[in-house]
């Protein structure tokens, strides 16, 4: 009789084990994204006149380089480089690039759902900066620049990949 109650408990440690493996092994891993080039992402900022959240322009940090916002208060000729926003205008029309900063781009974006493709040593590092970049576009009209439906998308993407391509280059 205790031989067999010593059994039945083996057996149900072992049936106890079977369950939580299975069920450790059914958790799926989240998802990330790797960008390539840039990615448009909805549901970013919220800004007056627009009744949408904005869509974002999402680019991965070249961390060897200046921080972004030292390069766009150069770049903009800004005095502080605390500005988040920036006046431009391309072919006659004004427009304003909204910069996020940290806090923001883990508020609306969730830096977490994003994997970085060019690891950098950390003696490469300038400094201490974020991994992922992101820039909305308004127009005068503070339309978003950047939703698919937007006519100005193609305007707004050439010249923010351009100015993702002039920051990697400096």
């Amino acid at each position: 009789m205790k031989r067999h109650f010593v059994h039945t408990i083996n057996k149900g440690k072992m049936l106890v084990f079977v369950i939580s493996v299975f069920f450790i092994s059914c958790v799926a891993r989240k998802a990330t994204i790797q960008i390539e080039d840039y990615l448009l992402v909805p549901n970013g900022k919220e800004v007056f006149g627009n009744p949408k959240p904005l869509t974002a322009f999402i680019f991965e940090n070249n961390t060897k380089n200046m921080t972004i916002e030292k390069f766009l208060s150069m770049k903009f000729k800004k005095e502080n480089y605390y500005s988040l926003e920036y006046s431009v205008t391309i072919d006659r029309n004004r427009y304003k690039i909204i910069l996020y900063d940290n806090s923001e781009f883990e508020k609306y974006f969730d830096s977490s759902n994003f994997s970085v493709i060019n690891l950098q040593p950390d003696d490469a590092t300038v400094e201490i900066q974020r991994k992922f970049i992101a820039f909305s576009m308004v127009n005068s009209d503070h339309q978003d620049c950047l939703a698919d439906d937007s006519l100005l998308q193609n305007i707004a993407v050439n010249y923010l990949k351009n100015l993702k391509d002039e920051y990697y280059n400096q």
